[in-house]
């Protein structure tokens, strides 16, 4: 008698904790506002569709819009190095003022001569104004020529910087969308188990007050809802951070709200085609070869470090020019308002200048050795990337194929399990351990669907295909890129 009224004690002081427990967790969570934030409030915020997150993301990332300034620099650098080839046109005006003593002569002031001998009169000495347009034409000069096909290749070679950088960012907006996507679909997996485990002590709380079930059935199922609920605040934080992430790609304010619609890529389900496309790897290898932007960019370097030898080169060559001159000056009292023209033709021949051209040749070489071996290492590095991604999509379309068949088993077991409980046929244990693979295997797929869609994207990314418009984005065709090879 005193062991079952002690057993009675330590019962209710088990259900006195966990029933503490319970409001505790619910009070945290009803502070955090993450019960259920997104139902109540996912009406009032605006739907974002991944379109128009990638076209936030090209209109408004701030390193996107460095890399396009870079781009608007290297236009005006090509009109800077054409400019040495037009005209130079200046205007000139001097004024000098000589006193000197050197055309002073000694004669009596009566004679006829002292005023023709005046040195101020003569223009000798005094004031002096000089006033001229010039004009000079550069006719042949090696490196300016080598400095024109510099800035046009530094000029392409930005303009597939630019793609490069509208790829990444397209990239990192997707990825960060699609992680969205999947926290928001394991936070629903928690809800569901929330609501299986409310189901389940419903259930249990039911058949104990009749005798059904003994009270470690009831704590077995507050225990569990409570370990769901805990996770539905992860859940809930986790969604929060991702879209701070999104927020941040695209350039908008950290803590903006959306809606996100999930029924095209929650759906998705890759044809087993796509297996034997990503097999092919040396006809990955080609296309990523011919349309990565970095492996463009490389072999510009290349091109930029072969033209600065030319250039270094080019500095022992002569040098031509042309000129001309017209103006007039104005001297003393003696006014030469005469038109002045003056032609002139320069050829500059370099000799010796201490071994700087000599060195400076040999740097440029040297540096077009290390842009060629960066080059071969951009096209394995690009291929190595190519592979691994390749790789990672079979691993995660198998793993979906896989976790979709347990789902449907484990769904079934779950509902087996927990009709048998409602009857009095099953232990608590049983139905826990049933909703927990439930769970598992609901997680599985959603990993791994969004993991195949994030590989997927990356080795969009690692051939140089990914688009770089929002158009493709509204539908799920930028899905079937690989099947247009």
């Amino acid at each position: 008698m005193h062991l079952i009224r002690t057993k009675s004690i330590v019962d209710k002081i088990k259900s006195t904790i966990y029933c503490i427990s319970i409001v505790s967790i619910f009070i945290f969570s009803l502070t955090l506002n993450v019960i259920d934030p997104i139902q109540s409030t996912a009406d009032d915020r605006p739907v974002l569709t991944l379109s128009d997150a990638v076209q936030n993301s090209l209109e408004n990332n701030r390193e996107l819009m460095a890399v396009r300034f870079d781009s608007q620099a290297s236009k005006h650098g090509k009109s800077e190095a054409y400019s040495y080839y037009w005209p130079q046109v200046s205007f000139q005006n001097s004024m000098s003022k000589v006193t000197s003593g050197r055309y002073d002569f000694d004669m009596p002031a009566d004679s006829p001569l002292a005023g023709i001998f005046d040195p101020s009169a003569l223009g000798f000495s005094g004031a002096n104004y000089i006033n001229s347009i010039n004009v000079s034409q550069l006719i042949f000069d090696r490196s300016v020529i080598g400095q024109i096909k510099l800035s046009k290749l530094k000029q392409e070679a930005a303009k597939w910087q630019e793609t490069g950088q509208e790829q990444a960012v397209v990239y990192n907006t997707v990825v960060a969308y699609i992680d969205v996507l999947r926290s928001q679909e394991l936070l629903n997996v928690q809800k569901q188990r929330l609501a299986l485990a409310d189901k389940q002590l419903n259930s249990a709380t039911t058949n104990f007050e009749v005798g059904m079930r003994i009270r470690t059935d009831v704590l077995r199922a507050q225990l569990s809802r409570s370990s769901a609920l805990r996770d539905v605040v992860s859940s809930e934080i986790a969604l929060q951070n991702s879209q701070v992430k999104l927020n941040q790609i695209m350039g908008n304010p950290i803590d903006n709200l959306y809606s996100f619609q999930i029924d095209k890529l929650a759906n998705f389900n890759p044809s087993s085609k796509n297996i034997d496309v990503v097999q092919n790897y040396s006809k990955l290898f080609a296309i990523a070869r011919e349309t990565h932007p970095s492996i463009k960019v490389a072999a510009l370097l290349v091109d930029q470090t072969s033209e600065s030898v030319n250039i270094a080169r080019g500095e022992f060559a002569p040098r031509a020019s042309a000129g001309g001159r017209w103006g007039f000056n104005e001297s003393g009292r003696v006014e030469f308002e005469q038109e002045e023209w003056a032609l002139s033709f320069q050829v500059e021949i370099p000799i010796f200048e201490g071994g700087r051209k000599i060195a400076k040749m040999k740097r440029t070489k040297a540096q077009l050795n290390a842009q060629q071996k960066r080059y071969e290492d951009a096209i394995r590095t690009i291929s190595t990337l190519v592979e691994q991604s390749a790789l990672a999509l079979q691993e995660e379309q198998r793993n979906m194929e896989i976790s979709l068949e347990a789902e449907i088993v484990a769904k079934e077991n779950h509902e087996r399990f927990l009709n048998l409980f409602e009857e009095g046929l099953a232990d608590s244990l049983d139905v826990t351990q049933a909703l927990t693979e439930l769970v598992e295997a609901q997680t599985n797929v959603v990993t791994t669907r969004y993991g195949y869609l994030s590989v997927y994207t990356q080795l969009l990314n690692a051939m140089g295909l990914t688009s770089v418009n929002a158009t493709p984005y509204s539908t799920n065709d930028w899905l079937m890129e690989l099947n247009n090879f």
